[in-house]
Order: structure tokens, then C-alpha cells, then sequence
């Protein structure tokens, strides 16, 4: 129901309650309620008669599709184009296989901001070497497409000392996409720009 209402705000600045009541076709009292949950977390403030997204969750604008999105995420290799530094997925999809460290990038990150973050999650300090590509990755199972991903595979280099694992003698335990990664892109080298720009 607080998606409903918050569609409102795709095409308004701001709206009265009837206007939204109007719109997402629910009973006042019921509308009243999850309007007051909106504000209790910052998302929607009130001005006078008027109620509108509040700056902090003006990024809530794109996401709010009943399309399903597909993720930016980040695929980084420590290592060298025989080994690389490997971690055994525990959650689906590809559970139990051997993936590359990575995740989403998150707003307000650049590349290398976000690579930093991600190689510390798995107790690594690095920093970004190379963006060696853009890809986008559709995972299917059962012939339907359950996930898109844009995927942005970095390398990253450290002074720790950490495992790495052999590319070649793992290929059949490592995830398809990023075996494909390490052995195509490894040595392509590409610039991403990071634009900032003001919406008045």
C-alpha cells in the first residue's frame, strides 16, 4: 500500500490527501495510517495541506515500477590471470558454487568507492587496479529469466596476504558467467565516468 501511495509522487511535486485518496482508492482511515508511517520514517513530509516526498527519498523515484529492475553489481578479481581470489556462495542463485567477490553498488559510490567497501566485506583492504568490462547478465532457471544484472568487472590489488584459487582446474566449480569474465576480459581495460549532476 505505501508503494501505491508513493507512485503518487512519479508525476505529482506534491498532493493533497483527497488527491491521493483519490488516486490509490482506499478508505481515509486506512490511507491516514499508512500516510502517517511515511512521515514517521522521513518519506513523506507535509506542507501545510500538501504532502510530498521528502530530498532523502527523492532516489525512491526510479524503483517505484511495477517492472522489476535489474542490479548494478560489482565483480572484483584479486589475482592474476591464473589464480584469483574465490569464495563459496551461500545464498541463491548459484549457491554452493565458487564466485568472485562482489555486490551491488550502492548511490552515492563510484567504482572505486564501491570496490573498496566490497573487498572489505570478505576482510580484504584493496583498492582498484582496472575496469576491464560491462556486461549484462540474464540468469535463468527452468527457461525464465529470474534475475538481470549489469555487472562491472574490476580488478583490485592488496598487500594482504589472501588464498587464491587456481581459474583453469576450478572451471567446473566456478560460477559460468564469471569463469567467462576471468577468461575473456581479463585483459581489456576500459574507463566508466562518474557524471554529477543537479536536478533543480
Amino acid at each position: 500500500m505505501e508503494e501505491k501511495i508513493l507512485k503518487v509522487f512519479l508525476y505529482k511535486h506534491k498532493a493533497k490527501f483527497n488527491e491521493i485518496e483519490k488516486q490509490v482508492k482506499i478508505r481515509s482511515n486506512k490511507l491516514a495510517y499508512h500516510i502517517k508511517n511515511l512521515e514517521k520514517k522521513g518519506i513523506l513530509i507535509k506542507e501545510k495541506e500538501f504532502y510530498q516526498l521528502s530530498e532523502t527519498a527523492e532516489h525512491m523515484i526510479p524503483y517505484l515500477s511495477n517492472k522489476k529492475h535489474s542490479l548494478t553489481v560489482i565483480l572484483i578479481h584479486i589475482g592474476d590471470n591464473k589464480k584469483t581470489f574465490l569464495y563459496e556462495r551461500k545464498k541463491r542463485p548459484f549457491k554452493d558454487k565458487l564466485s568472485l567477490p562482489g555486490g551491488r553498488m550502492l548511490l552515492k559510490e563510484n567504482i572505486s568507492k564501491a570496490t573498496k567497501r566490497l573487498c572489505k566485506k570478505f576482510g580484504i583492504n584493496a583498492k582498484l587496479k582496472n575496469i576491464h568490462s560491462v556486461s549484462v547478465e540474464h540468469v535463468k532457471k527452468s527457461n525464465k529469466t529470474i534475475q538481470t544484472d549489469l555487472i562491472i568487472f574490476v580488478s583490485a590489488i592488496t598487500k594482504d596476504k589472501i588464498k587464491l584459487t587456481s581459474i583453469n582446474k576450478n572451471k567446473s566449480k566456478i560460477i559460468p558467467s564469471d569463469y567467462k569474465l576471468l577468461k575473456q576480459d581479463l585483459d581489456k581495460e576500459i574507463n566508466i565516468k562518474t557524471l554529477k549532476t543537479k536536478d533543480s
